[in-house]
């Protein structure tokens, strides 16, 4: 094989997506702490009966037409790209009015914003007025105590979601009440090498729509010569978890956790099975090649190695696009293609991504003020600035008929291939992805799992002792709660 990658913009590539894979990475490799012990499910509902009682939760009228601006603090996990572009969004609002004033604050990823959250909730210290998590800290942000579903700044605003796709107001609904508010929406797609395809005979728009498919067509590229190995991976929970989405069933017990607490793990299914057979067969035959657990070194390793030529594939969140487009210049050997997470069948993808809270810190003007702020962000006309600078998916339909967007999409179809894909018809166990009290022990386990698989240990066995682990980590958090 004719190298086709050679050194001088390694340090340039490297540089760029190193600190986006820290914004835009939907796991985390840190032991979650619980919010606090003998903390309470609540589920928000008895909040939100009637009209009268929402409007006091969530007063969206307390802000005044003169007077000093409120002021209001948003902690945040973006950066690189995604940070930029938020902080432009920020103060585009903050000039275009004069009642907010919104002071975005950078904690680091979710499980440092997280982190961060609890332990000054904990001390009695000033927490922010809202907050942007990912999706493993749902439950926990409802055990806290600590926030104000969204629901009722709705239900008091009289605000209309019709231009909200159902999957995504799911997403963030437990047991029917509107937690959280949308912001931004992400899920996995495979980026591959169209070059690569055509060296081995294959369609290089027509990329490999199941897991089947994708371990027949990474036999193909190996066994042509194109590539040492077709797949790089990081070991990463999260296309795990959604492989099993993919199939319509859930990975943990009551409605996967939205009409009950999740009590057990359900990761003794066919589908998972199925999951890690073709995961080491893959492996095995040296067609699947590991970059590490955790931390934006393997995150980045993944991408590296279709850069530099010793894989043509790898599976990663569709927010990564903004910077590897900006980085994609730096090799112009790679014909970078986005398709479709190819996944199982019956089932549909869970959106990923994150949302922001409202917390109960908070006075009537702030939490107006709050309100006021997501609102604006959720607009068709924000939700086209932060798409098209992100890689993020719009959160309101109508966004996506704007010309600009439109343009965008034409010109790179990858930005638009995970917004189509969440629209696939296929359940979604529950309604949407998983909501689990201590999620990052439950990834644990998922990923504990694959790295013995990897090292030998057989898919059964690796199978039981996610099951185990998994059931652990969520009876331990229930326990730890009270529940």
């Amino acid at each position: 094989m004719t190298p086709r990658r050679t050194a001088p913009w390694r340090r340039v590539l490297v540089a760029g997506l190193a600190g986006l894979l820290a914004a835009t990475s939907c796991g985390g490799a840190d032991e979650p702490d619980a919010p606090g012990d003998g903390a309470a499910a609540v589920d928000g509902s008895d909040e939100i009966d009637e009209i009268g009682a929402a409007a006091a939760l969530c007063p969206v009228d307390a802000l005044g037409p003169t007077g000093p601006a409120v002021e209001i603090e948003l902690w945040h996990a973006m950066s690189a790209t995604t940070g930029v572009v938020l902080d432009d969004l920020v103060a585009t609002y903050n000039a275009g009015q004069d009642r907010v004033h919104v002071t975005p604050v950078y904690q680091g990823g979710y499980r440092d914003n997280f982190n961060k959250y609890i332990s000054t909730l904990r001390s009695g210290g000033d927490r922010p007025s809202m907050i942007q998590l990912n999706e493993t800290s749902m439950q926990q942000m409802v055990d806290s105590q600590s926030i104000v579903a969204v629901e009722n700044c709705v239900l008091a605003a009289d605000h209309g979601l019709g231009d909200h796709p159902p999957w995504l107001l799911d997403q963030y609904r437990i047991d029917g009440v509107l937690v959280t508010m949308p912001f931004q929406l992400a899920a996995p797609v495979l980026y591959y090498d169209g070059n690569d395809f055509v060296a081995a005979g294959l369609d290089p728009d027509d990329p490999p729509a199941t897991l089947v498919e994708l371990e027949a067509v990474s036999t193909t590229l190996v066994a042509s010569g194109v590539v040492p190995s077709a797949l790089a991976l990081d070991v990463d929970a999260w296309p795990f978890e959604q492989w099993v989405n993919t199939a319509g069933v859930p990975l943990v017990d009551n409605d996967n956790g939205r009409s009950g607490r999740a009590e057990r793990s359900l990761l003794d299914s066919t589908a998972v099975t199925d999951v890690l057979e073709v995961l080491a067969r893959m492996e095995e035959a040296g067609h699947l090649q590991t970059t590490g657990r955790g931390g934006e070194q393997a995150a980045l390793g993944k991408f590296l190695a279709v850069a530099f030529g010793d894989a043509s594939m790898t599976i990663a969140s569709s927010a990564s696009l903004g910077e590897i487009y900006n980085q994609i210049d730096q090799v112009p050997t790679v014909d970078l293609r986005v398709g479709p997470f190819p996944g199982l069948s019956g089932g549909t993808l869970a959106v990923g991504g994150g949302s922001l809270y409202l917390t109960d810190d908070t006075s009537d003007a702030e939490r107006a003020a709050v309100w006021d702020f997501m609102t604006w962000l959720n607009e068709p006309a924000q939700q086209v600035a932060w798409a098209a600078g992100t890689g993020y998916i719009p959160t309101r339909i109508s966004a996506t008929s704007d010309p600009d967007l439109q343009a965008l999409w034409a010109e790179r179809p990858g930005y638009r291939v995970a917004f189509d894909q969440l629209g696939q018809p296929g359940e979604l166990a529950g309604g949407g992805g998983p909501v689990i009290g201590d999620f990052l022990g439950f990834r644990d386990a998922i990923e504990d799992g694959l790295e013995a698989m990897y090292a030998g240990t057989d898919p059964a066995t690796t199978q039981a002792q996610m099951v185990e682990a998994a059931n652990e980590a969520i009876g331990e958090y229930n326990r730890r709660i009270g529940e």
